[in-house]
């Protein structure tokens, strides 16, 4: 084996995929309660080594049936927001410049504040700025999340007794404003 055949074949061993893909979220994300959460988790990195598959697996069989070539990653917590991914996990998130990042918030926009997109709207913007500082050119979409229906048919809950329709257009209203802080988010 000549020098030349060997780095030829080294250097197909170290290349990458032609873009990279974090998921910051939830459960939302990786779909607890269901099959999905460990769907396909050997063809995606969990970054937090728990051996979720979930939404970003879902995305990466996407990826390849469409013969697109994609790193897919995902950083979740439970029950979480992005200020807990700001305050316990940018070290994890911090470990490559990401090409793209898909990220959503709390379901209520704040656990404990629901309806309040304030916490929403501070920890995009700080996130984005997180995620541009490692890469200029990251692309960062934000997904709002959708109704439960434990907040609106139970009783005592923010959505009670509201049509269900109520919470997704309010969600919606808090991912809104977060992306006039941020025209640079994508839709």
């Amino acid at each position: 084996m000549t020098a030349a055949t060997i780095i030829l074949m080294l250097s197909h061993a170290c290349v990458s995929a032609e873009t990279s893909v974090l998921f910051i979220g939830n459960s939302f994300t990786y779909g607890y309660g269901s099959a999905t959460k460990y769907y396909r988790s050997d063809s995606v990195t969990d970054l937090n080594n728990e051996g979720i598959g979930g939404v970003p697996a879902l995305f990466k069989s996407f990826t390849e049936q469409a013969a697109l070539d994609y790193d897919v990653y995902l950083e979740t917590r439970s029950a979480s927001a992005l200020d807990f991914h700001l305050d316990n996990k940018l070290a994890v998130i911090g470990t490559q410049p990401w090409d793209q990042v898909v990220m959503h918030g709390f379901s209520t926009l704040d656990s404990n504040k629901p309806n309040n997109p304030s916490l929403l709207v501070e920890t995009t913007v700080k996130m984005s700025t997180f995620l541009q500082a490692l890469n200029p050119k990251v692309e960062v979409y934000l997904t709002a999340t959708w109704s439960r229906a434990d907040l609106i048919y139970q009783a005592d809950r923010h959505w009670s007794d509201t049509p269900i329709e109520k919470m997704a257009l309010d969600v919606r209203a808090g991912y809104n404003k977060a992306q006039q802080q941020l025209p640079q988010l994508k839709p």
